[in-house]
Parts: C-alpha cells; sequence; structure tokens
C-alpha cells in the first residue's frame, strides 16, 4: 500500500529510487558473483590486441589477431553468464511488481509528441531503460566493476 502510493503519487521520483535500487543491488551481485581480476586483465588484453589490430597491416597476422579477440570475447562472456543467470528470475518478478505498481500511472515523462512506438511520453518501462544505464554506468565505476 505504501509502495502504491509512492508510485501513483509521484510516479518519476519513486521509478528513479527504483531504477537506482534495483541497479545497485544487480551491480554488487555482479561484482561479488564475478572474478573481477580476472576481467580485468581479460579487458587489458583486449584493449592490446585492438591497438595491434588498429596498427597490423599483414592480412594473416590481422586474422589471428581477430581469432585471439574471439577467445578472449568467449571468455568474457563466460565470466558474465553466472550472475545473468543468478538474477535472470528475480528480475524478471521485479518487472512484474513494477508493472502491477505503474498500471494505472500512464506517461511518467510526457512530451506532448505522438511518436510511432512511444506515443505522448515516456512510461515506467522506459524511464526504468533509460536511469538504470545511466545508474549502471555511474555505480560501476564508484564500485569499480570490470
Amino acid at each position: 500500500m505504501i509502495l502504491e502510493d509512492f508510485a501513483t503519487s509521484m510516479p518519476l521520483v519513486s521509478i528513479i529510487v527504483f531504477s537506482f535500487i534495483v541497479t545497485l543491488v544487480l551491480t554488487i551481485l555482479y561484482k561479488v558473483l564475478t572474478k573481477q581480476e580476472e576481467l580485468k586483465a581479460l579487458k587489458e588484453k583486449t584493449k592490446k590486441i585492438q591497438e595491434d589490430m588498429r596498427n597490423e597491416k599483414d592480412q594473416a597476422k590481422l586474422m589471428e589477431l581477430q581469432k585471439e579477440m574471439l577467445k578472449l570475447s568467449a571468455e568474457q562472456m563466460k565470466h558474465s553468464m553466472k550472475p545473468m543467470l543468478v538474477t535472470f528470475l528475480p528480475l524478471l518478478l521485479v518487472f512484474a511488481g513494477l508493472r502491477s505498481l505503474y498500471a494505472g500511472v500512464g506517461d511518467i515523462i510526457p512530451w506532448g509528441v505522438d511518436l510511432p512506438i512511444v506515443h505522448t511520453g515516456a512510461g515506467w518501462l522506459l524511464c526504468y531503460i533509460f536511469l538504470s544505464f545511466a545508474f549502471s554506468i555511474i555505480l560501476r565505476k564508484l564500485l569499480k566493476v570490470h
């Protein structure tokens, strides 16, 4: 009842708060469930290979670097799978809860122009997506998540 009142009386403030909390929890879980040192090393290797690829003129060597890059990408994906699997179902439940919470709210940020997909404003989902993207960038930097 309190959450419902909060969401309907101050929809923009409430979606900002909910987006921040969900993004914070997901970021912390990602940091805890991944081997940050290994991810950092993989990103550094990737950066080095990208630099080498920019400077490489020999096609054979370039293909070899691309193969190595593909292996590193697969390794990074492997590290990301565990947190993704752990957070998938709870995140679906959070979205279901937010959907029902904001069911009668309508547009949170109206812009008065009828666009093809989002019509006359941004609802809770579009607001959540933009806010969580921004919060994710900030929190990953603050928490030093790789």
